[in-house]
């Protein structure tokens, strides 16, 4: 309902036949209904990741601010009780259930690309950067690590905690009972059309236009963008950096003439005292951490705009899952650096049942892999609260990658080294998942502490990202 509210609005702008309002206002009350305080409509995960912004897509048109408020109460909603953990979802493999909400819980791929997708639109609708920030955090974190590298295949379901990605039936410790955590090029017809529209829908909002006839930019990623600014004038904005792997992003404005209008930037939250650059010099401006800035002057040729955005160590503590906690730096998660285990597989084999229609694919051209540990995983981490997080950690920049493909874990290029105890209570269950979290009264601990490496959850297709804490 909601996506189809986008297309009438989109259509009554080019034509302005008030039929289609009120078509708008029959499509919402046939809708299922996003906007109960306490409770959702369905707890299908993808459901919820599309379906949420419904009432805020309404919005635009009721001028109700109960119907924007809607959308943000059941973006919380869910992850008051599924989403305490990292990577920007939450748990339900199918649907949330009560008692599933371990970090070892998953999310379909659909889901990543949906929530993505709705947070670009929340911040479209609103302008609020919670959601430039939101997106950043499920596309950097959760999205990647869903897909082979070169992304001939992916898997249905991926978790913060995620151990072993082969082609067993892992129900109930998930609720669909099948091969869903394998890397298939075939099986699962939703995510294998879903996916490929994750990354054209993010770099489609790298760049937007203002209301006041500027430009902004909220979310970052090197990409280059024509914008009609001003009173109609084109320009082209050039936006080259690394980041999230680097704390530096340039902008570059190429117009035929001078012309004047504004710029707006987004300072994220996380930043540890951000400064701009405008061509080498140092702006003289209030940067305020979550807000834009804004810049207004006439601009000419190869004007050059330097955000710089340093990132500091920080961490998340999930109360509800025993405590654990996750290490981020700027917008990145880190998981343990797991070794990775490829083992290919026949995908006609392995696919479920949706695939079936694909006859004349050549399996052996497309491939399924399972994924297993040739690691240890149950560590916990070993922390002094005494001390300043960044004292328990190592920060180590590597280079860049040759093929400009950052999210895996042999070419990732920022590591953290770290301290780590092996939690002897911590295992694979009956289900064949890593365990649920042990709880604060079952632990234990090897007596050796061992130097482990952290890197971006986004490029750990195996991965432990809420880990449980040894305090030293």
């Amino acid at each position: 309902g909601g996506d189809n509210l986008l297309s009438v609005y989109w259509l009554y702008n080019l034509t302005g036949d008030k039929f289609l309002l009120e078509l708008a206002e029959k499509i919402h009350r046939n809708t299922a209904n996003w906007r109960q305080r306490s409770t959702l409509p369905n707890w299908h995960n993808v459901n919820i990741a599309q379906g949420f912004r419904e009432p805020a897509t309404y919005y635009m048109l009721s001028k109700d601010s109960t119907d924007l408020i809607a959308s943000y109460n059941v973006h919380h909603l869910i992850r008051n009780t599924f989403g305490q953990v990292p990577g920007g979802m939450f748990g339900a493999d199918e649907n949330a259930r009560m008692g599933y909400i371990d970090p070892r819980q998953a999310t379909e791929t659909c889901a990543f690309v949906e929530q993505m997708a709705s947070d670009e639109w929340m911040l479209r609708m609103t302008g609020d950067l919670f959601w430039a920030e939101h997106c950043e955090k499920v596309a950097f974190n959760s999205f990647p690590a869903a897909m082979m590298p070169d992304l001939n295949a992916l898997r249905y379901l991926t978790a913060p905690n995620h151990v072993i990605s082969d082609s067993k039936n892992h129900s109930p410790g998930i609720q669909n009972s099948g091969p869903f955590l394998a890397m298939n090029p075939f099986s699962s017809r939703c995510c294998q059309h879903n996916h490929g529209q994750g990354w054209p829908y993010f770099i489609e909002h790298l760049i937007m236009a203002s209301p006041d006839n500027g430009i902004i930019a909220a979310i970052y990623g090197a990409c280059s963008a024509k914008v009609k600014v001003a009173d109609g004038k084109t320009v082209e904005i050039v936006e080259t950096t690394n980041y999230p792997f680097e704390e530096q992003i340039k902008f570059t404005i190429r117009a035929s003439q001078k012309v004047r209008f504004p710029l707006y930037l987004r300072i994220p939250s996380w930043a540890n005292k951000p400064t701009i650059l405008l061509n080498g010099k140092l702006l003289s401006a209030s940067l305020v951490n979550g807000k834009y800035i804004r810049i207004e002057r006439e601009w000419e040729k190869d004007d050059e705009i330097v955000l710089n955005v340093p990132m500091k160590l920080s961490q998340s503590v999930w109360q509800v899952n025993q405590q654990s906690r996750s290490i981020d730096y700027g917008p990145l998660t880190f998981s343990l650096k797991i070794v990775e285990d490829y083992k290919m597989v026949s995908s006609t084999e392995t696919a479920i049942g949706d695939s079936k229609w694909q006859k004349n694919a050549d399996p052996a051209k497309w491939p399924t892999f399972e994924i297993y540990p040739a690691s240890l995983w149950n560590y916990a981490l070993v922390i002094d609260d005494n001390l300043p997080l960044e004292d328990n950690f190592v920060v180590v920049k590597k280079e860049w990658p040759a093929d400009n493909f950052p999210f895996t874990s042999q070419q990732v290029p920022i590591e953290i080294k770290a301290k780590g105890k092996k939690l002897v209570t911590w295992e694979i269950d009956q289900y064949g998942l890593c365990s649920e979290l042990p709880i604060m009264e079952n632990r234990k601990f090897e007596s050796k502490t061992e130097d482990i490496t952290l890197i971006p959850m986004g490029a750990a297709r195996l991965r432990i990202s809420a880990f449980p804490v040894y305090n030293k």
